[in-house]
């Protein structure tokens, strides 16, 4: 999709788009928080696939871009567009500010009676909470995904951090600790903050982050995901998401380290030359 949110024009669903199947899709009863809606569904590589404007049930604004033959899905400040016969999802938000594609295991597909597309990935990307692993058991809730949406709001009330730096401390943790153990993500993410609190560092959260040093005319990043661009690119975990949230609350395994490096993949000697705290996993934290 073309990488601007302004060109995706969402209008008021119209499908019957070409390329129809001949096979006709079951109609089950969907609950959504509670209330039976009855759609149209058929499985599809294991996909249960069901057509995009049930989504209009869950409050979702759904639309149709001709330019790209894609389904959108908004939400808040989130687009998903779903493109037929096609197998990734590409997703704006306003946080991110640009597209990240998504790859899947099936493909959104025309039948005559509408597009479908792949009910629990949409679901859960648009965070809500599906239950159920079968036609007759499943069931959607907005509820309780606004009931956690209610609550990490209020973590980042009481953190007294702006949702926007928290942002970008979630995608540096997921980059820079996706792989490692529990306690070194937590750490990761408290050695982050301890930089905001010391006077030899930037003091907010996306200052330190994307803190660039220029030394003999050479620019040096603090982080490397900030200069090979991965920041931008992953997708946190609930585990990194759950281990930002214990460092913002005190947690820090990392014992008041300001800097970590993996010894394997860095031979800077300013970082060796710090005071090590503690090793964890394939970090070495230090002051």
């Amino acid at each position: 999709m073309k990488k601007t949110a302004m060109t995706i024009v969402l209008t008021t669903f119209l499908l019957g788009a070409a390329g129809t199947q001949p096979s006709e899709a079951a109609s089950i009863p969907v609950p959504v928080n509670g209330k039976a809606v009855y759609t149209n569904s058929f499985i599809q590589n294991d996909y249960m696939m069901v057509p995009a404007e049930f989504f209009m049930n869950a409050g979702v604004q759904v639309g149709w871009n001709e330019n790209y033959h894609s389904v959108t899905l908004k939400k808040g400040d989130m687009i998903i567009g779903l493109p037929s016969g096609k197998n990734y999802a590409d997703i704006y938000t306003n946080q991110s500010g640009t597209w990240k594609r998504e790859y899947l295991k099936t493909t959104t597909t025309d039948r005559k009676e509408g597009t479908y597309i792949p009910l629990r990935y949409a679901a859960e990307k648009l965070g809500f909470t599906l239950s159920g692993n079968s036609p007759a058991t499943v069931s959607l809730s907005t509820q309780q995904a606004a009931s956690k949406l209610s609550a990490q709001s209020k973590d980042t009330e009481n953190s007294g951090y702006k949702q926007e730096e928290l942002y970008w401390l979630y995608q540096l943790t997921e980059a820079e600790a996706g792989g490692e153990p529990y306690e070194g993500k937590i750490a990761v993410a408290a050695s982050v903050l301890n930089r905001v609190h010391s006077p030899e560092w930037p003091n907010t959260l996306k200052a330190v982050i994307f803190q660039v040093d220029t030394f003999n005319g050479k620019s040096y990043h603090q982080y490397s995901p900030v200069l090979d661009k991965r920041i931008y690119n992953v997708q946190p975990s609930k585990e990194t998401i759950a281990a930002v949230q214990e460092a913002l609350h005190g947690k820090d395994p990392s014992q008041s380290a300001l800097v970590f490096y993996n010894p394997d993949k860095t031979d800077n000697q300013w970082v060796r030359s710090r005071p090590v705290t503690v090793k964890i996993g394939s970090h070495v934290f230090s002051k």
